[in-house]
């Protein structure tokens, strides 16, 4: 697999940041994809109470990270 040269700066860029930093901007990035699946819940089910909004996002993460397929 060859990477690009967009995709080798970056790897640069991240091998300057300590594991903390690095593990900070993976906290980030998980932050904002949780948030994004809660907006499009949220979009299809207007009326969703928050107690069903996080049992939708429960199921979805489920759904994305479980091994069983």
């Amino acid at each position: 697999m060859h990477l690009s040269v967009s995709e080798l700066k970056q790897l640069e860029l991240l091998k300057k940041k300590s594991p903390q930093e690095r593990f900070g901007m993976m906290l980030g990035l998980i932050e904002q994809q949780l948030e994004a699946m809660k907006s499009g819940i949220r979009y299809r089910n207007p009326g969703l109470s928050e107690e069903e909004l996080k049992e939708c996002l429960k199921e979805r993460m489920l759904k994305i990270y479980s091994w069983k397929q």
